[in-house]
């Protein structure tokens, strides 16, 4: 058995005094690595995410330490972790996003499961460093759309002008041919309803970007009945959006936007590099069936092999 005597005797003659000296030094650096994690368990979405950041950063020199926002003790829980001072804040969802901005910290935050326009006034405010948000390009919602219905050539896109994000000259350039392209502008949640019905005859299907001032409880109900009567079926956002009678639903794959976010948290530690932003890397698809088989709507179930299909 070797003696503790001579593994100290030893460690200088294997790395050198200086070189054991900076040994030990990233040993510490590499434990010092912490990172506080908040998010609300009550959305399930959140809670994928951050499986999904929990899987992706196992086996890391790291410390997660995760706060959740529904906790009756999520305030003595956060003051516990500052004290810890972790250089590193992954805020899950605008709840989260807006609990951290709330406090001085001199962490770093990186945001997630967020949209652009949420993270605005927190980027000019230089809190947030980086960030994966949930906004689809609206070429990748065309692209799956027409997988499903190849056909369908005529695409209306509602855009609020006042929400961050990209502008409908934008928006337009990212149409591939053949698809004809139509915008309309909507910035109040009573204009909805007009601005649907406006395109009526004049394009194939809906894409209705997220967007939180729009879509609500009281707008959904006259929406999808204004879908239906007009056999004009709405390309949603969310799984919700489905099961309320959207047609179609692209959204991100939200396990996947957490194991985006574990890259960005890995990033950041190893080289320092903080910043930037990012959108979903892989977008999940499904179709309600029921609302296809009232607009006498068939899909190409086998042009997306993970399809889900809500019956």
């Amino acid at each position: 058995m070797v003696s503790r005597r001579s593994m100290l005797i030893a460690l200088p003659a294997a790395f050198g005094w200086q070189g054991l000296a900076g040994h030990l030094r990233a040993t510490m650096r590499g434990a010092a690595k912490r990172v506080a994690v908040v998010f609300p368990s009550d959305l399930e979405p959140c809670r994928e995410a951050v499986e999904g950041l929990r899987l992706r950063l196992s086996g890391n020199e790291l410390v997660l330490a995760f706060l959740d926002l529904n906790k009756a003790t999520f305030d003595t829980d956060a003051a516990q972790e500052r004290a810890r001072r972790a250089p590193l804040i992954v805020a899950v969802g605008s709840e989260a996003l807006r609990a951290m901005l709330e406090q001085e910290s001199p962490a770093r935050i990186i945001s997630t499961m967020t949209l652009a326009s949420d993270g605005t006034a927190a980027s000019k405010a230089g809190r947030v460093s980086a960030a994966v948000y949930l906004d689809i390009p609206v070429r990748t919602l065309i692209a799956e759309s027409r997988k499903l219905f190849p056909e369908k050539t005529r695409v209306g896109v509602i855009l609020n002008p006042g929400r961050r994000g990209d502008t409908a000259s934008q928006i337009r350039s990212q149409a591939p041919e053949p698809v004809s392209l139509q915008i309309a502008e909507c910035a109040k949640a009573d204009e909805l309803l007009p601005v649907f019905l406006a395109f009526r005859k004049k394009v194939d299907l809906v894409i209705c970007l997220p967007d939180g001032s729009l879509y609500n409880s009281a707008t959904a109900r006259p929406l999808i009945m204004a879908s239906l009567e007009n056999r004009l079926p709405i390309v949603g956002f969310s799984p919700a959006f489905l099961r309320s009678g959207a047609a179609v639903a692209v959204y991100p794959d939200y396990r996947g936007v957490g194991q985006q976010t574990a890259d960005l948290v890995r990033r950041c530690l190893q080289s320092g590099d903080c910043t930037g932003w990012e959108t979903p890397r892989k977008v999940d698809v499904a179709v309600n069936a029921k609302v296809l088989r009232m607009l006498g709507m068939e899909y190409k179930a086998a042009a997306n092999p993970e399809l889900v299909i809500l019956r």
